[in-house]
């Protein structure tokens, strides 16, 4: 319980960050944010307990064990001979090698503390919902990050803080639904943007502050409209859990 109201303190604290205002408990966002998270729940061989892994690639005959709590009962198994007769020809040996194919979920290594329904975990505190994730703190349903904080509904995103939906980014902060960018702070909707801050829907440029929809604004003219355009998403979003638009596809905001 410590865990989940530390985590949905930080959402709350990069919310108001981000949007000024705090839009409400994080897993009442479960699903708008799961959409950045690479992987998929399997059930453990011996416990039958409910183990996340990094990919949602593996076939549905693999055979999984829990890293942490079963890796024992593994090597048991893995340990065990095969007999002279299940090595006779090709095809009984393939199927008596492919008895011994395990694969581990819910790895959570190095100095990590707090992490729950996640994969490949190195060196992280208070951890929801992710997998690919080494030295972070503070994250959830996000994937492959490094050296981040505060950080929800994130795909390859690292050395980034007080971020919420962002998507193979490096080095931003305050930032929602930017994708494909690099040293961004306060930007929102922004696509393949360099060395920027205060943007908003501004897309394929570099070194560029004060911008909606790629037009460099006077700043108190920016803050004017974005405070306007900042409080329409807060109402949708405070009423349902979601945009129906993204930056990755921008379709259906018209």
């Amino acid at each position: 319980m410590i865990h989940e109201m530390d985590l949905n303190r930080a959402f709350k604290y990069a919310s108001k960050f981000i949007f000024d205002s705090e839009i409400g408990d994080m897993h009442d966002y479960e699903t708008y944010l799961k959409e950045a998270v690479v992987g998929k729940f399997v059930e453990s061989i011996f416990s039958g307990d409910r183990l996340f892994v990094t990919s949602d690639q593996y076939s549905s005959t693999c055979k999984f064990f829990n890293y942490e709590k079963e890796n024992e009962k593994a090597n048991q198994l893995l340990s065990r001979p095969i007999s002279i007769n299940e090595i006779k020809d090709m095809d009984s040996l393939l199927n008596a090698v492919s008895e011994k194919f395990l694969y581990s979920g819910a790895k959570v290594l190095g100095n990590s503390l707090n992490v729950t329904n996640s994969d490949n975990i190195m060196n992280c505190s208070c951890v929801e919902n992710s997998s690919m994730l080494v030295n972070c703190r503070y994250i959830a349903y996000s994937y492959a990050s490094r050296n981040s904080e505060y950080v929800f509904g994130a795909t390859s995103s690292g050395d980034s803080s007080w971020t919420i939906r962002c998507f193979y980014n490096n080095r931003l902060q305050r930032c929602f639904e930017c994708c494909a960018s690099v040293s961004v702070q306060d930007c929102y909707f922004c696509y393949n943007i360099r060395n920027c801050h205060d943007c908003l829907f501004t897309f394929n440029t570099s070194s560029k502050n004060y911008s909606i929809a790629n037009i460099s604004l006077e700043k108190n003219r920016y803050f004017d409209l974005k405070k306007k355009l900042m409080q329409e998403m807060l109402v949708l979003l405070e009423r349902d859990k979601k945009l129906n638009f993204s930056v990755l596809n921008l379709e259906g905001i018209v």
